[in-house]
């Protein structure tokens, strides 16, 4: 279950960020919206591919788990960002890119570090 909603939750992300930017209503709740969207996005993108190995030791993960989680829950983040570039009414902005980096380390950090929230992905 957990690997379906981490498949499902990178098709988003990357639908959303590689849509043409004018397909998107501008929507401003609040001040530094997008990077909180963005630090919110690569947290659960992050969190949900940490538990596709299940082991919330990090001393258990091996080789395997870490590509895994490199290619799917922390490189989107960059590929996603730099993919803007040739993406009609979008841009590479580098601080988007250093706050998907960020999420990507706080959703593997609280992987490992909290009680897991969706232990009914497992």
């Amino acid at each position: 279950m957990r690997l379906t909603v981490s498949i499902l939750w990178l098709i988003l992300l990357g639908f959303a960020m590689l849509t043409p930017g004018d397909r998107f209503p501008e929507v401003n709740a609040f001040d530094f919206q997008d990077k909180f969207i963005h630090l919110l996005c690569f947290f659960l993108l992050a969190y949900l591919w940490a538990g596709v190995g299940k082991k919330r030791n990090l001393n258990d993960w091996n080789l395997k788990n870490w590509i895994i989680f490199l290619f799917l829950g922390f490189l989107p983040g960059v590929f996603l960002e730099t993919g803007q570039l040739v993406i009609p009414n979008r841009s590479f902005d580098e601080y988007d890119l250093i706050i998907n980096l960020l999420g990507g380390f706080l959703g593997i950090l609280a992987y490992f570090k909290t009680p897991s929230i969706l232990s009914l992905l497992h």
